[in-house]
């Protein structure tokens, strides 16, 4: 009965979920040149609300603070910085079926389609897991995943959507234990562009 009701929540099997899973990530790119903003919640070691611009090319990144604590700057505060990685990409976060063995967890209905939950395990040494991802049923790209980390007993999501048919990150969420206490993040990213170029003069 029960492989019965699971048959009629899955409409393709789940061999095929994962290969369509690994077919998409295989041929999704992050543009190299994108701007976006987002709003940063903290909680804890730090209490407060900042509001960004960021512009990035490559590993070259210029983040412009816009709203610190509901108050807007007059000037913006600026940091440029180079080689820095893109730490919310598909290509850094998504966990690979090649690194990571996936158990099948159930189905979520999303309008008319259904989208699949797996946790993950990926038992290598880098201070960095994802434990869960929840697969959209359309592009079989990752809507969400769940990690842990090695420090400070940290962890957290990273959602995912898309824009202008590009899969972005959309909201972190993240904690981490310092001294007695917890630390919180909460990320909201928005105002997603993928111009062709960036003047120089934006680094």
């Amino acid at each position: 009965m029960i492989a019965a009701l699971l048959a009629a929540t899955i409409s393709i099997s789940l061999d095929e979920v994962l290969a369509r899973y690994a077919s998409a990530l295989a041929t999704h790119r992050t543009p190299l040149v994108e701007t976006f903003e987002y709003t940063l919640d903290q909680t804890g070691l730090h209490n407060g609300e900042q509001v960004h611009r960021v512009f990035r090319s490559g590993d070259d990144e210029r983040d412009e603070l816009l709203v610190r604590d509901g108050e807007r700057l007059d000037l913006p505060s600026v940091h440029i910085y180079h080689r820095r990685k893109n730490r919310y990409t598909l290509e850094r976060l998504a966990p690979q079926p090649d690194v990571y063995s996936f158990s099948f967890v159930g189905t979520q209905r999303d309008g008319t389609h259904l989208d699949y939950v797996f946790s993950t395990a990926n038992h290598a040494e880098n201070g960095f897991r994802v434990t869960r991802v929840t697969i959209d049923g359309l592009t079989f790209l990752p809507l969400s995943i769940a990690f842990v980390t090695d420090t400070n007993a940290g962890g957290g999501s990273v959602n995912f959507g898309a824009v202008d048919g590009v899969w972005v990150v959309t909201g972190v969420d993240a904690h981490a234990k310092l001294g007695t206490g917890l630390a919180t993040e909460h990320l909201t990213f928005s105002g997603y562009t993928f111009p062709a170029t960036l003047p120089d003069s934006t680094f």
